[in-house]
């Protein structure tokens, strides 16, 4: 067992972050990696520690048991057991496959022996257009949907920074229109499904708004770490902003039960950097049996589509519903 160093909140402002000490894995036998530290909650009330680290930490060891070449482009997993946030988790790992241009990793996290999370990964050699140009002096083929209004209605610059989830080096910059159900009134005319929310986040940050969290030992992996991180954060917390029955209060992060059952992602391109600005946009396409799926789409900081989530939640509003403008 080892103990968390974290504290004040799991991460004190003012303080660098090494992320190899707090996120990284050992090897420790065959297709067997060990935590080097205790995965943090994202709050103190929390039942278990923070999924999107979970994710990070997954994503780590599908890399590190592959060659360096090989990037995630396809991740999914499953929240089995709440996870205790004091002891590193033991990860076995399956090589489901090993082929010239793919490779697929099972990976299973256990805790004293019992199983608590799961996840499958296919990773790639080929997962850069960038590299793709330059190595062929072509511009590969490409397209993808126009961004959220939100983002070209107001600059970035303009924003205020808030902090629901700094405790786990995640910060926000929330659009008006997220916060206020004055400023959207448009969405009225919506479906409930088909409204969509958007925002800026980042990892970690650096002398922003008096804010200070830089991260140390951020390479290529760590940037996959932290692209789960960011989205496992904030949105299921905001199906009452989706239907319309409250302002979202940011200082406030639980304003219901709320759990992931899993979580995936599509990662379309390997150009991005968690450390900037990056656009975030989501949508809860069903709600049924307290279950809600949520659908997101990641851009980068030049407003490329990178990467695509979709989570299922377990949430329970306890009649909050009852003023839901649907």
């Amino acid at each position: 067992m080892i103990e968390s160093i974290s504290e004040n909140g799991n991460y004190p402002q003012n303080h660098e972050v090494d992320l190899e000490k707090e996120f990284g894995v050992e090897k420790i036998g065959i297709n067997l990696y060990r935590g080097k530290s205790p995965i943090p909650k994202p709050d103190r009330r929390s039942r278990g520690a923070y999924g999107g680290y979970l994710a990070g930490q997954a994503l780590l060891v599908a890399m590190k048991s592959t060659p360096p070449d090989y990037r995630p482009h396809l991740f999914h997993s499953y929240f089995i057991k709440a996870v205790n946030d004091k002891v590193t988790l033991e990860w076995r790992v399956e090589e489901t496959s090993n082929g010239r241009n793919y490779a697929n990793r099972a990976l299973q996290a256990f805790q004293a022996g019992d199983l608590v999370y799961t996840a499958n990964v296919s990773l790639t050699k080929k997962n850069s257009a960038k590299k793709t140009e330059e190595a062929t002096g072509v511009k590969p083929f490409e397209f993808q949907g126009k961004p959220h209004e939100w983002f070209d209605k107001h600059k970035i610059d303009d924003l205020p920074l808030a902090t629901p989830s700094s405790s786990l080096l995640i910060y926000h910059k929330f659009f008006p229109e997220v916060v206020s159900l004055e400023a959207s009134k448009e969405e009225e005319s919506k479906p409930a499904a088909d409204r969509e929310l958007s925002w800026y986040f980042k990892w970690g940050i650096n002398n922003e708004e008096g804010h200070h969290q830089p991260l140390v030992n951020l390479n290529s992996d760590y940037q996959y770490v932290g692209m789960a991180a960011l989205t496992d954060a904030v949105y299921l917390n905001r199906l009452l902003r989706i239907l319309r029955v409250q302002d979202a209060d940011h200082t406030q992060l639980v304003h219901y039960f709320s759990v992931s059952l899993d979580h995936t992602m599509y990662f379309h391109d390997d150009d991005f950097d968690v450390t900037k600005w990056m656009g975030f946009t989501f949508k809860v396409t069903r709600f049924s049996h307290n279950r809600a799926l949520c659908q997101g789409e990641v851009y980068n900081d030049k407003g490329v589509h990178v990467c695509t989530i979709v989570q299922e939640g377990l949430m329970m509003l306890n009649g909050l519903e009852e003023g839901a403008k649907l």
